[in-house]
């Protein structure tokens, strides 16, 4: 597990992240001004130089105290500064400072390169007219002790400080300003990477309430000073590896070597002792293999705190819980941080397992001192059982690795909670190799029946009334972490088809966010692909059609009754894998330096969803066959396109979503001829005739032949749609 963790550090090492992407990127004809700020700084000034030293000038390093690496002889000067870290300190109002001279003397014609990686919150600091420096040290050190969010979190520090939510974007004269940055933070948010210093928020309104944090002045304070910024001018923002990346890592490490592995995503967004409840519970009944989790769970610290951080306390609430249940089965778990240090404790983490520690008399009164004093780094060092801390040039988060020992066959469930829902704590990544292969269903089949003489399987709702839950959130991360727990439990058999759940009504408007705004189709803006903005919006709009997709599947789950249990597999499948798809493209689009939401789109799949909630037959026609299916033949000219732009980033996520695209539609033509022929009809000709009726002249070439055919379509129905389209 050390082998592999160490892996999972060397794949997002800012120093081969950044050079890997500077090195695809043609440098500039003008000088560069480079600004390294964040933990990896040192790391990515390393990468930064070995691709583009030519053309930089001069750089400013901004970096925690023990980071500094030796870099060798560059060909430009270098300033390094050290800041303070967790909390800000004299160093770092020296460091921030620096920077804000440094930003103000780049020249209007040439080009700046920030680094970003996190930490920089606290590194440096540039606080508002009115505040002093023991204001920072009181807000920070509440915040810590609070465990909120961190979006939460950087809204407030922002409303302190000149150089975040936007602040340093503003300092810069230069028209060449480009953001690469390491994530340590959900959702990969340019808002949230040190307090987005170069990411201005949407609006004056981004100010969220004040939270309680434990200190009364923090509101009487905020009234005194300016209002949050509003919205500016964003510099291009480049995601260059993030927690994903290192989970994805430990994955394939652990198939390598022959082991089942899932990637279940981040944490839930919550508190040590509630993640680590639904993990244990998770845990007790999962497939034997390797599991793998990555995020932070905060802790919530005492008045006085001994030493230790996130993911020391979190293996030893692991540890408690698990003996607390009698070590049911065989277990090994690593816990630890990316960027090598956990909290004051000066280890990286702590891991147990293989019998190690012995579940002695006493062992579960120590470890509640521990966690109740936030002293687990004592613990931990006591049994000599500390991942080491290193220089990582990275930070991207939490790791959590989980090896299971076999359960005894047929006991591995996915478990559910008293309303019925799957309690996998976090979504996952786990994808068939091959999209066109029939992969077996475990416990599907058993799932379908109803129980006879059990009283809980009425009581708990079934998979459509879950399907419907699902259907309704609104929030595209929380809805695509539904689903992937949504298949989890269908197929370990936690779910059940129940006879009980309320029939199905119609759903005119379903779970989606408040933005983007929808249009008509013709209403959208034309542009080009040669622009920055062109690309971002054809990425959108294929983001948006992925996430209607979503709704699409779990709402034919929800809404068609009494087919085999082989369609509800299929559907949670399609539904888990559009949201995989969104998920790659809502990254891909913050690479590039927007988000989902900020252009507007149309609603053109799911009014045709709301036309076809009567008839199962005619949806999967009209939706997979024909909307879904216009996919595979538009595709690859996106991709030559985006090709010819020299948008390799792109280019990879649509080849993967053509690809799986193709089993989708094939799924739909399976589900449409296997009800056309349970009525009777000749498939083939009432899809053209439903064609006809439903959408005349709609469907034109040219027609991705080849994707077609392998989607199930016949070379009779292609032949009838070229002849009915006419000249495309």
């Amino acid at each position: 597990m050390l082998d592999w963790y160490d892996a999972a550090l060397d794949a997002v090492h800012g120093r081969e992240a950044v050079r890997a992407v500077l090195a695809d990127e043609p440098s500039p004809a003008r000088p560069v001004h480079l600004l390294a700020l964040g933990k990896a700084a040192e790391a990515m000034l390393q990468g930064a130089a070995g691709a583009w030293g030519a053309v930089i000038t001069r750089a400013l390093v901004v970096a925690p105290k023990g980071s500094e690496a030796e870099v060798g002889r560059l060909p430009f000067p270098v300033r390094r500064l050290t800041g303070n870290h967790p909390v800000p300190g004299a160093e770092s109002l020296a460091a921030g400072a620096a920077m804000a001279e440094f930003l103000q003397r780049v020249p209007p014609d040439d080009a700046l390169l920030v680094l970003l990686s996190g930490g920089a919150s606290s590194l440096a600091e540039w606080p508002q007219p009115g505040v002093k420096l023991a204001d920072l040290r009181e807000l920070n050190e509440h915040l810590l002790a609070a465990g909120l969010d961190i979006r939460v979190m950087n809204a407030l520090r922002g409303r302190f400080s000149r150089l975040k939510a936007g602040g340093a974007a503003g300092l810069c004269r230069s028209a060449d300003v480009r953001i690469l940055f390491i994530s340590d933070v959900p959702g990969d948010s340019p808002a949230s990477v040190g307090s987005g210093p170069f990411w201005s928020p949407e609006s004056i309104d981004a100010a969220m309430t004040v939270p309680e944090i434990g200190w009364p002045e923090l509101e009487a304070l905020l009234r005194r000073l300016p209002p949050p910024r509003a919205a500016g001018h964003r510099p291009i923002h480049r995601l260059v590896a993030g927690n994903g990346d290192a989970r994805a890592v430990v994955r394939r490490a652990a198939r390598a070597e022959g082991l089942d592995a899932w990637d279940h995503g981040l944490f839930p967004a919550s508190s040590g002792l509630p993640v680590a409840r639904q993990l244990v519970r998770f845990l007790r009944h999962a497939p034997a293999g390797v599991h793998v989790w990555g995020g932070e769970a905060p802790v919530p610290l005492p008045a006085r705190s001994g030493r230790g951080g996130r993911a020391q306390h979190l293996a030893a609430l692991l540890l408690l819980l698990w003996l607390s249940r009698g070590f049911p089965r065989p277990i090994a778990v690593l816990s630890a941080a990316t960027d090598g240090v956990d909290g004051n404790s000066g280890a990286a983490g702590a891991w147990f397992g293989d019998g190690r520690p012995k579940a002695e008399v006493g062992m579960r009164t120590t470890l509640r001192q521990a966690l109740r004093g936030a002293d687990t780094a004592v613990f931990w060092e006591g049994l000599g059982q500390v991942v080491p801390g290193r220089e990582t040039g990275t930070n991207v988060m939490d790791l959590l690795i989980v090896q299971l020992g076999p359960l005894a066959a047929g006991t591995a469930r996915m478990p559910v909670d008293a309303a019925g829902e799957a309690v996998s704590p976090a979504a996952g990544n786990e994808t068939s190799g091959n999209p066109l292969a029939r992969q077996p269903r475990r416990g599907a089949g058993a799932a379908a029946q109803p129980s006879v003489g059990g009283s809980s399987a009425r009581r708990q709702p079934g998979v459509q009334a879950m399907a419907l839950r699902a259907l309704q959130v609104r929030d595209p991360a929380r809805k695509c972490e539904c689903v992937e727990r949504l298949l989890e439990a269908w197929r370990a058999g936690g779910l059940a088809v129940v006879p009980d759940d309320p029939p199905p009504t119609r759903i005119e408007i379903p779970g989606r966010p408040e933005r983007p705004q929808l249009v008509r189709p013709q209403d959208l803006p034309r542009r080009g692909l040669h622009t920055l903005r062109g690309r971002q919006a054809l990425l959108h709009a294929v983001t948006h059609i992925e996430f209607n997709a979503i709704n699409l599947a779990l709402d034919a789950v929800y809404r068609f009754r009494g087919l085999p249990a082989e369609y509800i597999s299929d559907w949670l499948q399609v539904a888990a894998e559009e949201a995989r798809h969104f998920q790659l493209l809502a990254q891909q689009l913050t690479r590039t330096g927007v988000a989902y939401g900020d252009f507007p789109a149309h609603n053109g799949l799911w009014e045709m969803a709301v036309k076809t909630d009567v008839d199962p037959m005619e949806r999967m026609a009209l939706v997979p066959r024909v909307l879904e299916a216009r996919g595979l033949d538009v595709t690859p000219g996106m991709i030559q396109r985006l090709q010819a732009a020299g948008d390799a980033d792109s280019v990879a996520v649509l080849e993967v979503i053509q690809r799986e695209e193709i089993s989708h539609v094939a799924i739909g033509s399976h589900w449409f001829r296997h009800l056309a022929m349970q009525r009777g009809l000749d498939p083939e000709q009432t899809f053209l005739d439903l064609l006809a009726q439903h959408m005349p002249g709609r469907v034109r070439p040219p027609f991705a032949l080849d994707a077609r055919l392998a989607a199930g379509f016949s070379l009779r129905e292609m032949q009838a749609l070229e002849d009915q389209a006419g000249p495309g």
